[in-house]
């Protein structure tokens, strides 16, 4: 990473700009508190450590363009104040950050700092001396307050000669006062780098220790790009501080023109398949290809993920269609719209795009490089049917339409069948077989609570966003809805239905802006963590580092309670010896049942899944949904599904619901896609 980044010429490239616009606004939001509040001066150091991470890892232009960004949006916002910080705050995380990247220590930033502080200190002084009327003020105020004190002292008989000591002092350091500029702006600095030093260490140390082993990699390669044909010949991947591969060996050709389907268990090493096509290098075997990987790069490797939202850069769908293309690059952008089936929606807010929407807009501004592999990570797992089967038509027919290679990572058989051949990995499964057998708390209802009364209950709940602006929009309205304990309740609907907004809703996190929500009674807005919910995005609900400490944090008990948290773990059907297991060293499926854990340790009065078995194989999805039944069954746990995969939940959900544009309609009888 480090060679690329300070190899690069040219203009700044859309990630360099990236980088800089979110370390900018960090800084500039420590800035302005710095700048605003009384005696938080301190947060000046903090300031520091979003430009050293940017001198560390980019070229100097990328700090000078937060720089520049940071003061402009200060100074609107406190005047001259802001800027004074943000000044400061890059010439020393920028030292800093330099310091780091060419591998110094504490004695090298040592002579930096004070080198710094002298130049720095120089600058003033010369500042001081141009600006004249300025410099008497500033000599004018140092001599009263300097009378003032020593007048108050010679009240007090035996301090007046410390009065007339103040008044020699301030007389001298006005004869001398470059020397005095200088010599404090050194002490001064060096301070505040040492701090800096101090604090970035800490900030890179902690980085350091949390690998994301799922990041894309850049492989630097001086070939032209040329990601096709790629050949694996024994090619195994291990992760670091593991002991087993995580894939591998694998012996296999993708080429031009094909169509590719990679199926298998989670934990099979799907994702690790894809890392290495994208530029991971295997840790023993072979992998070959005829020129340079060039992801991202155009007529190179284009990675469309699970998650379109993270991958949406654009507030316009045309503008997302081209961001970052190299310039001189002509896209046909409303062919491309036409292609994915986003024809006609060019000018529209990229937010306002429904879930298989995005999808096809990721697809759309991959298209527009032209890449000559293109590799589709379970893309499908987070839409509804309707938006599934687009995506698939319109996979299906991009290898007659472009030169290119398609490797499809997916759960779903039927999707895997419409590729020219199917790949299915074996390996590590993701402890399925525990899933099935893990044994079921004891019920511990509370004799108050019967099953069957009612628990939840909406009364007339409507919800508008941007309540009140131009923009205002209706996610729901109009509903009326009761919940009795032990309930489980299905409720489906296209993508941009509501589903999302009603589970936040009932789960207390939203309170909506008509009608009223209760638990036993009472609003459930108040009664946070009662019921408890599972988002779509396991990973974004996992906060801690390690398996252990996510949940006893997100449980409310000590860590150190090490039967706790195996007893969690097995009640989801993971091995006890996840605990120690980093987050970013599990699976999809393993994070999901990480999150279910942390949530049933709490013993909430019921659960919301939000699109549970996203992300998860067949064999884990039959697995978790046994438990979710037997839970129900015999805890008198209510549970909640939200989902658009009705596949083998009839017997968790005997009650189905649904959602149409807000609005809760009789529901259509369960039918689901093959897995």
């Amino acid at each position: 990473m480090k060679t690329e980044a300070f190899r690069r010429t040219g203009p700044l490239q859309p990630a360099e700009l990236a980088h800089a616009a979110v370390m900018a606004a960090l800084c500039s939001a420590i800035a302005v508190t710095a700048a605003a509040l009384p005696f938080a001066a301190p947060l000046l150091t903090l300031g520091t450590v979003p430009m050293a991470l940017l001198a560390f890892r980019h070229r100097l232009r990328v700090l000078g363009a937060a720089a520049i960004a940071s003061t402009i949006v200060t100074f609107l916002v406190v005047g001259l104040a802001g800027p004074c910080v943000i000044v400061i705050c890059a010439y020393i995380g920028g030292l800093v950050g330099f310091v780091k990247r060419r591998g110094g220590g504490i004695w090298s930033i040592s002579i930096a700092a004070v080198t710094a502080g002298a130049v720095f200190g120089v600058g003033v002084a010369a500042l001081v001396a141009v600006l004249s009327a300025f410099r008497s003020v500033i000599f004018e105020l140092i001599t009263g307050y300097s009378d003032g004190v020593a007048n108050i002292l010679s009240v007090v008989p035996a301090l007046e000669s410390v009065g007339d000591w103040v008044r020699d002092a301030a007389a001298t350091l006005i004869d001398y006062w470059p020397i005095f500029v200088i010599s404090t702006s050194m002490v001064i600095m060096t301070i505040i780098n040492m701090v800096a030093w101090w604090a970035v260490s800490r900030v890179f140390a902690r980085l350091g220790s949390v690998p994301d082993v799922h990041q894309l990699d850049f492989a630097h390669d001086d070939r032209p790009v040329a990601p096709v044909p790629v050949t694996l010949r024994d090619a195994c991947f291990r992760y670091p501080g593991t002991v087993q591969d995580a894939v591998g060996p694998l012996n296999l050709t993708i080429k031009s023109g094909e169509h590719v389907a990679v199926t298998g268990a989670n934990g099979s090493g799907k994702t690790t398949l894809m890392l290495m096509l994208s530029g991971r290098e295997a840790t023993s075997g072979a992998l070959d290809r005829p020129g340079a990987v060039g992801l991202g790069q155009f007529g190179g490797t284009a990675v469309v993920m699970q998650h379109p939202e993270s991958q949406v850069l654009g507030t316009r769908v045309v503008d997302d269609v081209v961001w970052g293309l190299p310039s001189g690059v002509s896209v046909d952008v409303d062919r491309l719209l036409a292609e994915v089936g986003l024809a006609e929606l060019g000018e529209r807010d990229t937010g306002a795009l429904s879930g298989g929407e995005l999808q096809r807009l990721a697809v759309a501004a991959a298209l527009a490089r032209e890449p000559r592999l293109l590799i589709a990570d379970e893309i499908t797992s987070m839409v509804d049917q309707p938006g599934r089967d687009t995506l698939i038509d319109m996979l299906t027919g991009l290898t007659q339409r472009h030169d290119m290679a398609i490797v499809h990572i997916t759960h779903f058989n039927d999707e895997a069948c419409t590729a020219d051949r199917i790949v299915n990995l074996t390996g590590n499964e993701d402890n399925v077989d525990m899933v099935v057998s893990a044994p079921v708390p004891a019920a511990k209802l509370a004799p108050s609570h019967r099953s069957g009364q009612p628990l939840l209950e909406l009364r007339g709940v409507g919800h508008e966003y941007g309540s009140g602006t131009p923009w205002a929009s209706t996610a729901l309205h109009d509903i009326d809805l009761t919940i009795g304990e032990g309930d489980g309740v299905l409720i489906h609907g296209l993508n941009g239905s509501g589903k999302s907004t009603l589970a936040w809703i009932m789960a207390g996190l939203v309170e909506p802006t008509k009608g009223s929500c209760l638990l036993d009674g009472s609003p459930v807005s108040d009664q946070v963590g009662a019921v408890a919910m599972s988002f779509q995005a396991a990973r974004l609900q996992l906060m801690r580092a390690s398996v252990e400490f996510e949940i006893a944090s997100a449980s409310g008990f000590d860590p150190g309670d090490h039967s706790r948290v195996e007893r969690a773990l097995v009640t989801v059907g993971l091995d006890p010896a996840l605990a120690n297991r980093r987050i970013d060293q599990l699976s999809g499926g393993q994070m999901r049942r990480v999150v279910l854990a942390s949530l049933l340790a709490r013993e909430p009065r019921a659960i919301i899944l939000d699109e549970p078995l996203a992300g998860l194989d067949a064999a884990s999805s039959r697995g978790l949904l046994a438990l979710l039944t037997e839970l129900r069954r015999d805890t008198g746990l209510t549970v909640i599904v939200i989902s658009h995969d009705f596949s083998g939940l009839d017997e968790l959900c005997p009650r189905t619901l649904q959602l149409h544009k807000g609005t809760l309609v009789p529901a259509p009888t369960h039918t689901g896609g093959a897995r």
